[in-house]
């Protein structure tokens, strides 16, 4: 199929990547129509954990849809119960309720909808507000783009949006208070209580935030102590905690879910991404059991719901990649290789122009910078970004970008997100695509 015809057939291409037509995937690698091979080390936005183009989950969807093709949400299919048990084991004991929809977007929609349905059955109905951070990312609805923080996303919609009351980020590469940790009193944690009372507790019903940030940001780890303030101060004025696993869930970062790092549970968790490892649209939250006691209580529905919630195309996918995560140890395999790119990605620290390496696992980040004693961005007219993921696209390794920007809109990070059945030769593959960009992108830089 000719270039042209790829581009004809696709809404609105992005401006300035090249229109490639992938005829197959297998493993960590993408296949276009000429047989060139691409090693996808951004795991598609994030998402693909046991590999691509595995034959027992293509079998478990053929069967599904011979077996149950559909059903109303409201109804349950066997795939969707052993997903259910096989999701609980992820997750904190005190998550004992699942809900499925489709999309992360979705999942974060539904959970903001539950804190405020569980505040009005509570006798809260002054409880409406859900608060956020900056450099946060939620989702692409109007609701989620409210609560999220990429500028060039909400850029278009500002009119539209809900006002929502965000905190600083934990963003010490770039302290938003000008301190460094951990000499910094973890101001970024306690400035949650200030807003809190700046908006008036019992106007408060939520506050969400991803464990670890990942494109909004870039790798965005927080310090140990931030999020056990973060619960004291939800637990202190009656506000439930929503946590965004929907990228650092079901092994990402190298544990179950990405507060395990942090050894605090949420009232509320949301995934998507990794559950299915992108085989099929699946995503849900889960709460817990003693919120939805009220609704029980109260004999109340949930109000949400989605044609598509727990399809059992989805589940039985689903409930097959979470074998396949479990038989094979690839979770803690995601630790290993995690540790093995941090490493390989710190051999690239004394290049000019990488300014920090930062995440956790397989969910990590690199910010360039013009300087690195000043930390000054490169100019918004020369997309660095892009140029160097186009770059190493052409070199046969693709990379997803990041999407922070100052207030010129200056910023450039790549993110690097591989499925977890990478190897050490591939990572070392990524890493040498990566250095000889950089290099030929500094030499250009220089010889200007």
């Amino acid at each position: 199929m000719e270039i042209e015809e790829v581009r004809d057939h696709m809404f609105l291409p992005l401006p300035g990547v090249p229109p490639i037509l992938i005829a197959r995937t297998e493993g960590v690698y993408l296949y276009d129509s000429s047989g060139a091979r691409i090693l996808d080390a951004s795991g598609g936005p994030m998402a693909v954990t046991i590999g691509l183009g595995r034959r027992e989950v293509a079998e478990a969807a053929r069967k599904a849809v011979e077996e149950v093709s559909y059903v109303l949400p409201v109804f349950a299919t066997e795939a969707r119960i052993e997903l259910t048990k096989r999701i609980k084991k992820r997750l904190p004991a005190e998550l004992d309720e699942v809900y499925f929809c489709s999309g992360g977007s979705e999942a974060n929609e539904a959970a903001v909808k539950f804190a405020r349905q569980y505040h009005v059955l509570a006798g809260r109905e002054s409880r409406f507000k859900i608060l956020s951070r900056k450099l946060s990312y939620h989702g692409m609805t109007l609701l989620t783009l409210s609560m999220g923080d990429v500028k060039m996303r909400r850029r278009d919609f500002l009119p539209m949006l809900w006002k929502v009351p965000r905190v600083e980020a934990h963003y010490c590469y770039r302290c938003p208070y000008g301190k460094d940790y951990p000499g910094c009193d973890i101001d970024c944690a306690l400035d949650l209580e200030k807003k809190i009372l700046e908006e008036g507790p019992e106007t408060v019903a939520a506050f969400i935030a991803e464990p670890i940030v990942a494109s909004a940001g870039g790798g965005l780890v927080p310090p140990p102590e931030y999020f056990p303030i973060i619960r004291e101060t939800c637990d202190k004025y009656d506000v439930l905690l929503i946590v965004d696993e929907v990228v650092t869930g079901f092994g990402r970062t190298g544990t179950n879910m990405g507060m395990d790092h942090f050894g605090v549970v949420p009232d509320i968790a949301t995934f998507a991404k990794g559950a299915s490892s992108a085989y099929a649209p699946l995503a849900g939250m889960a709460v817990r059991g003693s919120l939805t006691e009220l609704f029980k209580e109260k004999e109340a529905e949930f109000q949400h719901l989605y044609t598509f919630s727990a399809h059992p195309l989805s589940c039985a996918v689903a409930n097959e990649v979470q074998r396949i995560l479990e038989a094979e140890g690839l979770i803690a395999r995601a630790a290993e290789m995690g540790e093995c790119l941090g490493r390989k990605l710190l051999e690239l620290e004394e290049l000019p122009m990488v300014g920090d390496i930062r995440g956790k696992g397989l969910l990590r980040s690199i910010e360039f910078v013009q300087d690195k004693g000043t930390k000054e961005p490169f100019p918004k007219s020369e997309n660095l970004k892009m140029n160097i993921i186009t770059t190493c696209l052409l070199k046969g390794v693709f990379f997803y970008p990041g999407y922070w920007e100052d207030d010129r809109g200056r910023g450039d990070h790549i993110m690097i997100a591989p499925p977890f059945i990478i190897t050490e030769e591939q990572i070392d593959e990524c890493v040498g695509v990566l250095r000889e960009t950089l290099e030929e992108l500094q030499a250009g830089y220089s010889a200007g």
